[in-house]
């Protein structure tokens, strides 16, 4: 018989056993075709302002996506060859030697890698058009260009090209692990038990050390702490992990053997006894999807925290629809004709003057980040009046204020507590005056290019502008610029009347900023990360699943001569079904509630750095965690499905 047909044979015979490999496979190859279709389609690159941004987020997805590829091939391919021994072994009796066994194995690979290139890039291309306008529908603002349906040549053959290497590197790796068989193991592969862990109560505690170490320096409010400490949180929890599941679980295990009363229920008996066995193998497995499994969570719950909030954080940034500063006289009527000209409604409109002051006051550092000099820096003072008309006006969630006489409200846009106990009680002195500094706010809405900005009441205010205190021009005795600012209808849909706004006023105006250009360009970085996100957690819950899948699959061949020894004992179905839920169930859920717990401290270090100057609430940590609870949930809701596959293919199995 040839080896071609061998070959097509066992593709055959073993193909519903691994048809759960083969779609993650497929997915693989859709979603990097997808990726580098995304890459050059000339109508998705015209659409983003960013050109280079885009081409190198999706690039540094690719290779990360390839690189976990990789992995998962060939530590699949390396357990499909392992769980055939016994098939392996009959071919060997009958003559076949190493070389020969491994050009089937390898025949086998590139037959089922090309299927699998050839579903996955049919695919891509089928759906290239709706991935495409997925893609331009959470990134844009608006987008009304033309989107044709392409196929893109130089994708295929990439695509080709990585993984029939990828496919060659798998059945090279085949052939390495058939020169290490030997005849007499081959036959004795299902009689030879792995033997029980018992692990090591010291190594448990290390992990358990080594994890809460990493978790701590997460967990600093401080971003000068965490963001150097990143790559050690990053070595100190992957190898506590690690630890925990090669030696520590088993030690978990034993106790449980030990609470006999439970133990002792028959359910439990086999299925702690069964997991127990199994520790040396599935160890590293489950230690790996607890780690990728944390990556991926947080990935996506990353991504999706951060589209969420895009118009939110817009408007705490802008504070407008529009504003600016700067030409007045020259500017306002070419802004009110652009408006006209695209029928929109202008429902509110303010001018003010903007006014300084530099009043004595402590000079103090905060950890060398933050200084304020009565030297150098000067402060952006508002009446109490003008204050309460600009958050009236405004888009965000600040409210009219009461400010008593020889007080203030300090505002500065990236407040810490640090800084507001500094600064909370400062006596800012003037000429016939002193007001004192009693309550803080963190917001930008104000500010129109100052970074201290204090409001006062309408009496002091008077009173330091007759002082001159209070000054409306420079030194150089120029005025200050006065601001403007605008809220009309549909703003952040109207992409052509903020094209002419930004022509009438750059380069003329002092500074300008519209809530469309801001969200628009959050959504192109945030929306491609969400995207990307998406597609990446997609493609790691797929595979590590599968992997779990395959895994427990290959399992239950082993074990099914020890379900029909209970059996003969009288194990009935019922029990069986309990055997078999309880003897998968930690295997899925243990990793995926380590990788979840990873994550929600990775992303307490995300707020940190991150989160805290985007979300302006109080706690910005706790809406972190809202939104990241709904990925958690459709994360292991996808866990879940898998679970119940596997665990009705392993019963299938083991009858």
């Amino acid at each position: 018989m040839k080896l071609s047909t061998l070959a097509w044979r066992n593709i055959n015979k073993n193909f519903d056993k691994y048809k759960m490999y083969f779609f993650s496979l497929s997915f693989s190859v859709f979603t990097t075709y997808s990726f580098l279709a995304l890459m050059h389609n000339k109508y998705v690159q015209m659409a983003f302002t960013y050109d280079d941004r885009y081409q190198s987020l999706l690039t540094g997805f690719g290779i990360v996506i390839m690189v976990f590829v990789m992995f998962f091939l060939l530590s699949s391919n390396s357990s499909f060859i392992r769980a055939r021994k016994k098939e392996i072994s009959t071919y060997s009796l009958f003559g076949m030697t190493n070389a020969k066994i491994g050009q089937l194995l390898f025949m086998e690979t590139m037959i089922v890698g090309f299927a699998a290139l050839v579903i996955g890039i049919s695919t891509g291309i089928f759906f290239s058009k709706l991935t495409a306008m997925i893609l331009l529908d959470i990134s844009l603002a608006s987008f009304t260009g033309e989107l044709a349906f392409t196929i893109d040549p130089r994708s295929i053959y990439i695509t080709t090209a990585l993984f029939i290497a990828v496919f060659a590197v798998m059945g090279l790796s085949g052939l390495r692990v058939i020169s290490k068989f030997e005849l007499a193991d081959l036959f004795k592969a299902e009689k030879i038990a792995e033997g029980r862990s018992k692990g090591s109560l010291f190594i448990l505690l290390i992990s358990l050390v080594l994890v809460g170490a990493g978790y701590y320096l997460a967990s600093s409010p401080e971003p000068a702490i965490v963001v150097p400490a990143s790559i050690p949180v990053l070595v100190l929890v992957i190898l506590g992990t690690y630890l925990f599941f090669w030696e520590g679980l088993a030690v978990i295990l034993n106790m449980i053997k030990k609470r006999k009363i439970r133990y002792y229920q028959a359910a439990n008996l086999i299925s702690v006894s069964a997991f127990s066995h199994r520790m040396r193998t599935i160890g590293a497995v489950m230690a790996t999807i607890a780690v990728l499994s944390a990556v991926a969570t947080t990935g996506i719950a990353t991504g999706y925290t951060l589209y969420s909030n895009t118009e939110k954080n817009t408007y705490e940034i802008v504070g407008y629809d529009l504003y600016f500063y700067g030409g007045q006289d020259e500017l306002l009527d070419d802004i009110k004709e652009a408006f006209d000209i695209h029928n929109t409604h202008v429902t509110q409109e303010y001018t003010t003057q903007l006014y300084t002051c530099k009043p004595q006051m402590d000079n103090f550092i905060v950890k060398g980040a933050y200084r304020i000099s009565s030297e150098t820096d000067y402060f952006r003072v508002y009446s109490q009046s003008v204050y309460n008309k600009l958050a009236t006006i405004s888009k965000t969630k600040n409210k009219p204020i009461a400010v008593n006489s020889g007080e203030a409200l300090y505002i500065y846009p990236y407040m810490t507590h640090d800084i507001a106990r500094e600064i909370d009680g400062q006596v800012l002195a003037f000429s016939d005056r002193n007001i004192s500094v009693t309550s803080i706010l963190r917001a930008n809405f104000v500010s129109f290019g100052a970074l201290h900005t204090i409001v006062i009441n309408d009496s002091d205010f008077e009173a330091l502008i007759n002082s001159e205190d209070i000054k409306a021009r420079d030194e150089a005795g120029v005025p200050y610029d006065k601001v403007t600012v605008f809220i009309y209808d549909n703003p952040l849909r109207s992409a052509e009347l903020d094209r002419d706004l930004n022509g009438i006023l750059a380069g003329k105006a002092g500074n300008f900023k519209t809530a469309y250009t801001h969200y628009d360009e959050s959504l192109q970085v945030f929306g491609l990360v969400c995207f990307i996100g998406f597609f990446m957690s997609a493609v790691f819950i797929l595979m590590t699943a599968s992997l779990l899948y395959f895994k427990q699959v290959m399992a239950a061949e082993e074990e099914r001569h020890q379900y029909k020894m209970l059996r003969k004992i009288g194990m009935d179905d019922s029990l069986e079904k309990k055997v078999v839920s309880s003897r998968l169930l930690p295997v899925f859920l243990i990793p995926l509630a380590v990788g979840i717990i990873h994550s929600i401290f990775a992303m307490k270090a995300a707020d940190t750095v991150v989160f805290s100057n985007m979300i302006p609430v109080g706690n910005s940590y706790i809406t972190v965690l809202g939104y990241s609870a709904v990925m958690y949930g459709l994360y292991a809701l996808v866990y879940g499905v898998f679970y119940l596959i596997t665990r009705e293919q392993y019963s299938r199995i083991v009858k």
